[in-house]
């Protein structure tokens, strides 16, 4: 069912949970994950002005892909990864109508009872209201 999976991700490693989540879902389907990561785009500062700094993110960002891509591969599950500037929520919700994906995976935050209004403005929340195609949160 869910032949193309796209799994959004930070630089940091607290998304192996939705990363197995996705796996389980392409092994089932014969289907395959995209990686994708999103440089945050400072406001006012234009991507030309900086492209040494845009530069070496985008550098440091493939080479996360790169090492969540290999063990997806020692899996024996098809990926590819992919790394776009811009408003991150945004831009995954793009991607994921560009390439026609047919589910994002996201890690989302966990909640606190006393605050549970707090992680409204995370990535996953905006996420799962801009996108077109089914959003799974894993926590």
């Amino acid at each position: 069912m869910f032949k193309k999976i796209l799994l959004p991700l930070d630089l940091t490693d607290k998304h192996q949970a939705a990363l197995n989540v996705a796996v389980d879902l392409a092994r089932q389907s014969k289907g395959r994950i995209v990686l994708l990561h999103v440089i945050e785009q400072i406001s006012g500062v234009s991507v030309n002005e900086e492209a040494e700094f845009f530069d070496r993110l985008e550098r440091s960002a493939r080479a996360h892909l790169e090492r969540f891509g290999s063990g997806l591969s020692r899996r024996r599950i098809s990926w590819t990864g992919e790394v776009r500037t811009g408003n991150r929520a945004a831009e995954v919700a793009q991607y994921a109508t560009e390439t026609r994906a047919d589910l994002i995976v996201l890690t989302a935050p966990q909640i606190n009872p006393s605050d549970p209004t707090a992680g409204w403005g995370s990535l996953s929340y905006k996420v799962g209201i801009l996108a077109r195609c089914p959003v799974l949160l894993v926590k």
